[in-house]
């Protein structure tokens, strides 16, 4: 698998270089977008299931479908 690639740029040289990431940058930068994704799925649920709990809470208040739609609009994680 290709490694990713490091831009760095000397301002007051104006010299650019780039190089392929070592084997160490490219462990670390896979690792945290692993944990960007875990961390991203867990507030997904985390949202998902405090919507379930207030729907739960509006239908227990006798709420018209109507009324839950605007007191709790389908967010756009949901509607993929």
């Amino acid at each position: 698998m290709p490694k990713d690639n490091i831009s760095i740029y000397n301002h007051s040289t104006g010299e650019s270089l780039v190089r392929e990431m070592t084997n160490e940058e490219q462990a670390e930068r896979e690792a945290q977008i692993e944990a960007h994704k875990i961390e991203k799925a867990k507030r997904e649920s985390d949202a998902l299931q405090l919507r379930e709990a207030k729907l739960s809470a509006y239908q227990k208040l006798g709420l018209t479908q109507t009324e839950i739609e605007a007191l709790l609009p389908i967010p756009n994680l949901i509607k993929r």
